[in-house]
């Protein structure tokens, strides 16, 4: 008995119209975004942001004094990286090897080497969770944090560093596919 068709492409092929909407729907599907949408339809951040857990996290280029990189994280409507779970920790300290030894600020802060260390939302560090390298050698204040390959440091904060901002992630809501038979 001979086959009427050697292959299924022979057979999509013989009926144009199966063929024609498979194609329409497949390229639907894979269609570039509309110019000016900047972000994946399925990410609760912004196009360049990293999500982890319930936040977004970007690690700019850009060098900064602490303050500096406070005001540039308002702008850019979030504040300045808060390391208080294991979970961030992990994630944080992972974006912060550098061969260039290029550090990130944290909103993390004191003001004066007799007082604690504050988050920029006020909540107090958690010494269990990390330790804070500090330089004693150096004459200048050590009272803003700085994260590199996967140690905080103590540095004076009118030094220039990267700037390291979080956001609480968008709600991601499930959109229904189109079947595609």
């Amino acid at each position: 008995m001979q086959a009427k068709y050697s292959s299924t492409r022979s057979m999509l092929d013989a009926d144009g119209d199966t063929t024609m909407s498979l194609h329409s729907r497949a390229s639907t599907t894979t269609q570039q975004p509309e110019l000016g949408h900047t972000e994946h339809r399925c990410s609760p951040c912004p196009e360049k942001w990293k999500w982890q857990g319930d936040k977004c996290y970007q690690f700019y280029k850009e060098s900064k004094n602490w303050q500096g990189c406070d005001y540039f994280c308002i702008a850019e409507n979030s504040t300045m990286l808060k390391i208080n779970t294991q979970e961030v920790l992990e994630f944080a300290m992972s974006q912060s090897y550098s061969e260039f030894f290029y550090s990130y600020w944290t909103g993390l802060s004191r003001s004066g080497s007799s007082k604690g260390w504050l988050w920029i939302d006020g909540a107090p560090y958690n010494s269990e969770l990390f330790e804070i390298i500090i330089d004693f050698t150096i004459l200048r204040s050590r009272d803003c944090v700085t994260i590199l390959n996967g140690k905080a440091f103590s540095k004076d904060c009118k030094e220039l560093r990267r700037c390291a901002c979080e956001k609480m992630a968008a709600t991601v809501k499930l959109e229904k596919l189109p079947e595609l038979l």
